[in-house]
C-alpha cells in the first residue's frame, strides 16, 4: 500500500471516529462493547474526565477510611479495645496495604492522590479484569434500549443488563426468591469539546464504587 493510501485510510478512520463521538448513541454502544470485551483502554478513551476524577477521589476516600498507612496495627487500636476490634483494625490496614501494593503500585495514599485520574482507573481496571479471569464468573450481557437527550450537553442511555444464573443449583435460602435476570440501568452521557463522553455508569469502572469489606471472607 502506498504512503498516500495509508494516510487516506487513517484520515477516514479518524473522521469516522469523530463522527461517532458526536453521536451519543454511538458512544453508548461503544462503551457497552468495550465493557463487554474488557477493553479498559477503550473505556478510558470514552469516559468523561469527570468520571475518572470522581473515581480517583472515591478510591482515595475509601483507602483513607481503611486507615493511614503510616500507622501500624499496634497504634491503630487502643490497648483497651477488644480482641475483635483490634483484629478488625489490623485487617483494615492489611486490606489497605494490599490494595496500594497490588492494584495501584504506590507507597501510600498520598502517592495515589498524585497519580493522574486515567492512570488510577487503568490500574484498577487491569487488576479487576485479572480477578475476573481467575474467578471465571458469568459475564452479564448489556443491550442498549435507547438514548434520551436531556439538552445539548446531557443525554441518558437506557441499558438492560441480562445477568446469567451462576452454574449449579441455587443455595437453599435463595430458591424461593425471584431472580432478576434483566436489570435496567441508566448511563449518563455528557458532551465535551471533543465530543460525547460517558460517565461509565454500570461499567467495569463503576464496580469500584463500593470498598470491599476486609472481614467479608469471615
Amino acid at each position: 500500500m502506498s504512503r498516500g493510501a495509508a494516510l487516506l485510510l487513517a484520515f477516514l478512520g479518524a473522521a469516522g471516529q469523530a463522527r461517532g463521538q458526536d453521536d451519543p448513541s454511538a458512544v453508548a454502544r461503544a462503551v457497552l462493547a468495550a465493557d463487554s470485551a474488557g477493553d479498559w483502554a477503550a473505556l478510558l478513551r470514552l469516559g468523561h474526565p469527570d468520571a475518572l476524577r470522581q473515581f480517583r477521589s472515591l478510591q482515595v476516600l475509601q483507602l483513607r477510611l481503611l486507615g493511614d498507612t503510616a500507622t501500624g496495627p499496634d497504634e491503630a487500636a487502643d490497648s483497651s479495645d477488644s480482641i475483635q476490634h483490634r483484629e478488625f483494625a489490623r485487617r483494615r490496614l492489611e486490606a489497605q496495604r494490599t490494595t496500594l501494593d497490588s492494584v495501584y503500585h504506590v507507597r501510600d495514599v498520598e502517592a495515589l492522590v498524585r497519580l493522574a485520574p486515567d492512570s488510577v482507573a487503568a490500574r484498577w481496571m487491569r487488576a479487576a479484569l485479572e480477578r475476573a479471569d481467575t474467578a471465571g464468573a458469568p459475564v452479564p450481557r448489556a443491550t442498549l434500549v435507547g438514548v434520551l437527550p436531556a439538552d445539548d450537553t446531557v443525554a441518558y442511555a437506557v441499558v438492560v443488563r441480562t445477568v446469567p444464573h451462576p452454574p449449579g443449583p441455587l443455595p437453599e435460602p435463595l430458591r424461593d426468591v425471584t431472580q432478576q435476570e434483566a436489570r435496567p440501568e441508566v448511563m449518563v452521557l455528557r458532551r465535551t469539546p471533543a465530543g460525547w463522553r460517558s460517565m461509565l455508569d454500570g461499567t467495569l469502572l463503576s464496580q469500584g464504587a463500593v470498598a470491599e469489606d476486609p472481614l467479608g471472607g469471615d
